[in-house]
């Protein structure tokens, strides 16, 4: 093993190649494929996500629909909301 003290770094062979290890954590750092691969990795975790968060937000949104749709339905019916909600009417709201 090597030091490499104005850059803090150790250095050291790992198979038959050199890697640099963090003197402070001990990290081994990654080399120029590694990192482009970690880059890769990340972008995909990223994107997943993106479209797992835009599915929910679309089925929340229908959700909302489908509701509002029901309770129009019932409204239609003559149903108030206080029955919906289980809540006793207000006198002025007794048909």
């Amino acid at each position: 093993d090597q030091r490499l003290e104005p850059l803090q770094l150790r250095v050291a062979v790992d198979g038959q190649r050199l890697a640099m290890y963090r003197e402070d954590t001990g990290e081994k750092l990654m080399v120029s494929h590694e990192l482009a691969q970690a880059l890769r990795d990340e972008v995909l975790s990223r994107q997943q996500a993106e479209a797992q968060a835009e599915q929910e937000r679309q089925r929340a949104e229908r959700a909302e629909s489908q509701v509002a749709q029901l309770k129009e339905r019932l409204r239609s019916l003559g149903v108030s909301e206080a029955e919906l909600l289980g809540i006793e009417p207000e006198p002025d709201e007794v048909q």
